[in-house]
């Protein structure tokens, strides 16, 4: 018996230090080479996929977390018919490096401020969907970018608890190991349920179709830790940036949905009562991917916010 037991310890202790070793490699990650349709950018020591289209004057889309380019794929094509529209995937998301990421929102403030000045973006107005305007929220509040109004839908801008799912993926050592095992067992079922919960206004046909097109990307490794470290970073970010709100001169317009998921609606509630040039837009019908279910809409308060800057 004892034997037995020793032998199953020394299975699992070479199991889990083989699961730590091939988290450090590049397996279950998609490459540059897989996806040529879009420009990468090198900008320190990351590669950066990027997207742009249309022409005139500029918007700038940032996705949430897990998510990626194809996040804005229902409004992107109409806006680059009148703007110059670029999108990204963030550090750690769909096609991008993560080499140096710490998962902070300070870093992907940063990030972004460098594309605007590598792309020679004019005054973009910057749109930022759940962590991406969680992202414009914390530019408002410290970038020395010029004449920039935001956008911000449905996001996390108050402190809030990480689950324990994500505090073990997050974990030191061990937790890259499990975001890779993770990424080759339950994550496609993970993905699949978190859509579904996160959608209110689609039909399941759209729903499958959705979840298809996402769980190659979504499912990377990288991905789903950068995911879960993101989100044990939060509350730490969050609370830095939240009590600086009053501070914030730039326009900022929020969106979120009357039947939104945690405490978003309250947070972008409370936000435009602390922040003075702000304006809320409660929609109805929608979860929180507000610009798969509405893209009509948001495209509608994008335009008018253009329009209302002369762009």
């Amino acid at each position: 018996m004892k034997r037995y037991i020793k032998y199953c310890l020394y299975t699992i202790g070479l199991f889990l230090i083989g699961i730590v070793f091939l988290s450090y490699t590049n397996i279950g990650n998609l490459t540059v080479k897989d996806n040529p349709k879009y420009q990468f950018l090198t900008i320190g020591n990351e590669k950066i996929r990027v997207s742009q289209k249309g022409s005139g004057s500029d918007i700038l889309l940032i996705h949430g977390t897990p998510g990626s380019i194809e996040d804005w794929n229902e409004i992107i094509d109409t806006l680059a018919q009148n703007y110059r529209v670029t999108a990204f995937d963030r550090l750690g998301h769909g096609y991008s490096s993560s080499n140096q990421y710490t998962y902070h929102l300070k870093e992907n403030a940063i990030l972004v401020e460098n594309l605007v000045k590598q792309l020679n973006l004019k005054s973009p107005l910057i749109v930022g969907h759940s962590y991406g305007g969680s992202i414009a929220a914390f530019m408002a509040v410290n970038s020395k970018l010029i004449d920039i109004e935001y956008v911000i839908i449905d996001s996390p801008l108050y402190a809030y608890q990480p689950s324990k799912l994500y505090q073990l993926v997050a974990a030191p050592i061990v937790g890259k190991g499990i975001a890779l095992f993770s990424s080759f067992t339950i994550a496609n079922n993970h993905i699949k349920e978190s859509v579904s919960s996160l959608l209110k206004s689609l039909d399941q046909n759209l729903i499958t179709k959705l979840v298809k097109e996402r769980q190659l990307i979504w499912s990377q490794p990288k991905v789903i830790y950068s995911k879960s470290k993101e989100s044990v970073n939060y509350p730490e970010d969050l609370n830095s940036i939240s009590k600086k709100y009053k501070t914030i001169n730039s326009k900022i317009t929020l969106i979120t949905s009357k039947d939104s998921i945690g405490t978003f609606k309250k947070d972008c509630e409370k936000f435009n009562n602390e922040v003075l040039n702000s304006e809320l837009i409660i929609l109805e019908n929608t979860g929180h991917h507000i610009p798969l279910e509405k893209p009509l809409s948001v495209i509608k308060i994008i335009r008018e916010r253009m329009i209302k800057n002369n762009k």
